[in-house]
């Protein structure tokens, strides 16, 4: 009885893959290009002759697709022609059966080293001072106080909500800063209130909150590593929900209409105005960087 004939590897050159014993893997870029390219050319694969499909069955045999640009006398136009590749040395077909069978395992590995390399790479942009990132981290930590300055919900003490309202007012003002402005790098943001009651007020009992440069630290060694998760999801739910917010504010503004036969005085329009400018400016402060435009 004859052995069924099974397919055994096949490389897919177009789309950089290869199917091992029903297996299939995406080739990496940089493995294709040093390590595969090379060894497909001159036998399989030329400038006139492009390899397609290298198939390979359990008996040993093997079968090859090419293509190759041709002139088509009947349309005198020029087209790419399939055509099945004539047969080459045994040893030559098994030696780089071998060679995709060795990729097929080394892609795994591969895979995991330049993840890793973009990992880091992505880390280290992350990592990189810059004004968004001062922005984003102080926007976050405003957004992560708004509870202390509420008057029903905020179980803190005079003194202490004293303390945040100087903390809040410190994280606004680092935008106007000389550092901000001339050296990113070397700008500092206020310790919290919390830290200071908890260490820095232990190890210096005399200083007050925020009155000496000691308690200003860098960004890179105070928050950013700590809260980068926290800051990036903060900042996407924060553009998503205060844009759609302000979004409906306009929309239900306008929705607005006076009631039947009443008529509102020029200077009850001008109010108006000036209110609905106000939101406005708030609003687009916020968005654009927790400021308020005046």
């Amino acid at each position: 009885m004859a052995t069924e004939l099974v397919l055994e590897l096949q490389l897919d050159v177009i789309n950089q893959k290869i199917d091992y014993k029903d297996v299939e893997k995406i080739i990496p870029e940089s493995y294709w290009k040093d390590t595969l390219v090379p060894l497909l050319y001159p036998t399989w694969d030329t400038d006139k002759d492009k390899l397609v499909n290298f198939y390979w069955y359990n008996n040993g045999s093997w079968s090859a697709k090419r293509r190759k640009f041709v002139k088509n006398f009947k349309t005198n136009t020029d087209e790419w022609k399939d055509y099945e590749m004539e047969q080459v040395a045994s040893d030559t077909a098994t030696t780089f059966k071998d060679k995709l069978v060795e990729a097929f395992y080394a892609i795994d590995s591969i895979e995991n080293q330049e993840y890793q390399i973009e990992l880091a790479r992505m880390y280290s942009k992350q990592q990189a001072i810059s004004p968004l990132t001062i922005r984003m981290a102080r926007n976050f930590l405003l957004s992560e106080t708004d509870w202390t300055q509420s008057v029903s919900d905020s179980s803190l003490s005079a003194d202490d909500k004293a303390l945040y309202v100087t903390y809040r007012q410190k994280l606004r003002d680092i935008t106007t800063t000389t550092e901000f402005n001339n050296n990113i790098s070397d700008t500092k943001f206020p310790i919290s209130p919390e830290f200071y009651n908890k260490i820095h007020k232990a190890e210096y009992p005399t200083e007050e909150y925020l009155a000496t440069d000691k308690q200003f630290l860098k960004l890179g060694a105070h928050y950013l590593q700590q809260f980068r998760d926290k800051i990036a999801q903060y900042m996407l739910v924060k553009g998503l929900t205060e844009g759609s917010n302000f979004d409906l504010l306009i929309s239900e503004y306008n929705k607005r209409k006076l009631p039947p036969n009443l008529t509102a005085t020029a200077e009850q329009l001008a109010d108006r105005k000036e209110f609905l400018n106000s939101i406005i400016n708030q609003a687009r402060g916020e968005l654009d960087g927790g400021e308020t435009v005046t």
